[in-house]
């Protein structure tokens, strides 16, 4: 249940409209990290990066412009 709500609040962070803007293509996994850190303290950058992989074969999450979106991924 606990990576069902890590995955949750992870989607909610992607879907933010200030989530493009805000994280500048490279930082963006850095600065998800620090947010999740509350909700999961031994959250490591490398457990993040797998779950946000994960998701975009699942076709939850997108991959643009050097930046994960919430949603599929357009051709």
């Amino acid at each position: 249940m606990r990576d069902k709500r890590l995955e949750a609040y992870l989607l909610h962070l992607l879907r933010e409209p200030r989530t493009l803007a805000a994280f500048p293509p490279g930082k963006q996994l850095k600065d998800l990290h620090t947010q999740l850190q509350s909700l999961r303290p031994g959250l490591r950058k490398a457990t993040l990066f797998a779950l946000l992989v994960r998701l975009r074969r699942e076709g939850k999450v997108a991959f643009r412009q050097g930046r994960f979106v919430a949603g599929k991924a357009e051709d």
